[in-house]
C-alpha cells in the first residue's frame, strides 16, 4: 500500500504543477527555472527522483519523465506539423474503437463495414502523407524561378524548409509503440499499422530528407544571388551618383593596398587530353590500358558492396521481426539523445573520444560525416540546442579550405 500511496502523491504533484513542467519540457529543454516561486516544487521532484541537478546548472527533468511528457503529447506535435492529417488519424483512432467493440461482440456486419472504413481511411492518411512530401519537388525543380523577386524567392524557400521542418516532426510522431497500442493482438490492424503504415512513413522521410538537403543548397545560391545583385545595384548607384566616372586602377598605390587586396593565392590547373585532338592520341591510349587493367577489374569485382540492414522486417502474416541494428547509427542516435536530453549538462564531447571509446572499426572520416549528416537531419530546434565546435587545419595551397579532423559538441544554452 505504501507503494501505491507514494505513485498517488506522485501523480497529483505532477497535476498540480501541469503547466510548469510541461513548460519545461516544450520550451525549455526540460529544464525547470531555478526561481523562489519553483523552489517548492523543484525540492519536492527530487524528493520523487523526477528531476536532476548537479553542481550549479539548472534542474532537468530526468529522461522517463521526459520520455513520458514526449509520448503524451504526441498528438499535439502532429496537430502543429499539419491538422488535415491529424484530422483523419483521429477518425481512424475512433474507427479502431469501433472496430474492437464489432470484434468483442462479434457483429461480423459491422465488423466487415469498419474494415473497408479503416482500409479507405488509412489510404486516404497514406495518399495525403506521399502528396505532402513530393510536393517538395516541385520545388525543387522550379527553384523557385517563378517568382521574379529575389527577396519574395528567399523567403519563399524558408518557408518551405519550416514546412519540411514540420514534416518531420509530422513523421516522428507516428512511433512504432503507438501504432502497436492500436494494432493490439488484431490481425488486420496488425498488417496494416506495422506494416503498410511504417513503409509509407520511412519512404517520405527519405523523401524529405533529400529535398529538405537540396532547398538548402538552394537557399544559399539564392542569397549569393543576393549579395552579388547588392554589389551590382551599388556600383549602379555610384555611377549614377557621379556622370563620367571611368574606373581606373593607373592612380592605385600597390604599397598602400591592403595585404588581402594585393596577393593571389596559386591556383594549381590540372591538365586533361583533348579527346578529339589526334595529337594527344597516346595520351588516351595510356588511360585506356590502364581502364582495362585486369587485375584492378578482378580486385573490383571481389569486393562485395556492405549490405544496409534494416531494423526491423515485417512479414505476411503482420509479425514484427527484429533485427541487429547497424552499431553506427545506434551509437550516433544514442550520443544525440544524451545530448538533447540535458544528460550532459556543462559538459562536453569529443567525436573521436566517443569513437575510440566505442571500440566501432569505422575510420574517423566515415565517423564525422554520418554524425553531421545525422545532425543536419534533426528538426531546426534540436539543431540550435547543440553547439559545434570544428578542429580544422587549413589547406597549405588554398588556405581557404579546411580539412576537418575532429568535433566537439555541446549543449548550446550551457555552453562555456
Amino acid at each position: 500500500m505504501a507503494r501505491i500511496d507514494d505513485a498517488q502523491k506522485t501523480l497529483r504533484i505532477l497535476a498540480n504543477h501541469a503547466e510548469v513542467i510541461l513548460e519545461a519540457h516544450l520550451t525549455r529543454g526540460n529544464r525547470l527555472p531555478d526561481t523562489l516561486e519553483n523552489e517548492q516544487l523543484i525540492k519536492t521532484l527530487k524528493q520523487h527522483r523526477l528531476i536532476l541537478s548537479i553542481g550549479d546548472e539548472e534542474p532537468h527533468l530526468k529522461k522517463v519523465l521526459a520520455q513520458f511528457l514526449g509520448h503524451i503529447t504526441e498528438s499535439d506535435r502532429r496537430r502543429w506539423a499539419n491538422q488535415h492529417i491529424d484530422k483523419l488519424w483521429e477518425e481512424l483512432a475512433e474507427l479502431f474503437d469501433q472496430y474492437k467493440q464489432a470484434k468483442i461482440k462479434v457483429a461480423m456486419a459491422d465488423q466487415e463495414r469498419l474494415e473497408d472504413e479503416i482500409k479507405e481511411a488509412l489510404s486516404g492518411l497514406i495518399e495525403d502523407i506521399s502528396i505532402a512530401t513530393e510536393a517538395f519537388s516541385a520545388y525543387i525543380n522550379s527553384g523557385f524561378s517563378y517568382i521574379t523577386d529575389l527577396d519574395l524567392r528567399i523567403r519563399e524557400n524558408e518557408r518551405a524548409i519550416e514546412r519540411a521542418g514540420r514534416l518531420i516532426t509530422l513523421f516522428d510522431s507516428f512511433n512504432i509503440l503507438e501504432l502497436r497500442d492500436h494494432a493490439g493482438n488484431d490481425p488486420f490492424l496488425k498488417r496494416l499499422l506495422l506494416k503498410y503504415l511504417p513503409v509509407t512513413l520511412e519512404e517520405g522521410r527519405s523523401n524529405l530528407s533529400y529535398a529538405l538537403n537540396q532547398l538548402r543548397k538552394l537557399l544559399v545560391r539564392l542569397r549569393e544571388d543576393q549579395r552579388l545583385n547588392k554589389m551590382i545595384w551599388g556600383l549602379e548607384a555610384h555611377y549614377l551618383r557621379n556622370p563620367g566616372f571611368i574606373p581606373s586602377i593607373d592612380d592605385l598605390d600597390l604599397e598602400g593596398c591592403p595585404l588581402a587586396l594585393n596577393s593571389v593565392e596559386p591556383f594549381i590547373l590540372g591538365a586533361a587530353p583533348d579527346i578529339y585532338d589526334p595529337a594527344d592520341e597516346e595520351e588516351l591510349i595510356e588511360i585506356a590500358a590502364k581502364a582495362r587493367d585486369p587485375v584492378a577489374n578482378s580486385e573490383r569485382e571481389t569486393t562485395e558492396a556492405p549490405q544496409a540492414i534494416d531494423s526491423v522486417e515485417f512479414d505476411v502474416d503482420g509479425e514484427v521481426v527484429e533485427e541487429e541494428e547497424d552499431p553506427v547509427e545506434s551509437l550516433v542516435d544514442s550520443l544525440l539523445a544524451f545530448i538533447l536530453e540535458g544528460e550532459l549538462g556543462e559538459g562536453e564531447l569529443v567525436a573521436t573520444e566517443v569513437l575510440a571509446a566505442s571500440g566501432l572499426n569505422v575510420d574517423i572520416p566515415t565517423w564525422l560525416a554520418t554524425l553531421t549528416a545525422e545532425i543536419d537531419s534533426l528538426p531546426r530546434e534540436h539543431q540550435t540546442a547543440i553547439e559545434i565546435d570544428y578542429s580544422a587545419d587549413p589547406d597549405p595551397l588554398y588556405p581557404d579550405n579546411l580539412y576537418i579532423h575532429d568535433l566537439t559538441l555541446r549543449q548550446a544554452d550551457v555552453a562555456r
